[in-house]
């Protein structure tokens, strides 16, 4: 009789690999065949008082690939991370390339004229100022 070696790793890779042949290509492999397609770019949203920030990251983009829409209470950031030339060759690729779309409902009116935005080290910085009308007013209480 044969003494088996328990390996607790063993159980979690047939786990895997069988939870990867139930939903097929629901979900894509990292490798060169799956790095062209859509994407979504990590994004931190601050709400201060007086605006909301939000922060993008999108590392080897060109700034001019990018392209930022205010309309009413909505925000959408569209662009694109270029395939690498072909004929080059990598050992491995795990970027992702290809069209990305996000959009986000602010729920409050914003001074669209007055949006900004800023790309510093890859990261997409955008100022977007709540509308006057939108903004926490302090009301003064009147002693009779």
């Amino acid at each position: 009789m044969a003494i088996n070696r328990w390996d607790p790793f063993r159980d979690l890779v047939e786990l895997q690999e069988e939870i990867n042949r139930v939903l097929g290509s629901s979900f894509p492999r990292r490798g060169k065949e799956t790095t062209v397609g859509s994407w979504l770019p990590p994004v931190d949203v601050k709400e201060e008082e007086e605006e909301f920030v939000l922060f993008v990251d999108l590392p080897g983009i060109d700034e001019k690939e990018v392209d930022i829409t205010v309309v009413g209470d909505q925000l959408t950031i569209k662009g694109e991370r270029k395939a690498p030339e072909e004929g080059e060759k990598f050992l491995r690729q795990e970027r992702i390339f290809g069209p990305f779309n996000r959009s986000f409902l602010l729920r409050v009116p914003v001074e669209v004229d007055k949006v900004s935005a800023t790309y510093k080290n890859g990261v997409l910085e955008i100022h977007l100022p709540k509308s006057s009308a939108a903004r926490p007013r302090k009301v003064n209480v009147q002693v009779e």
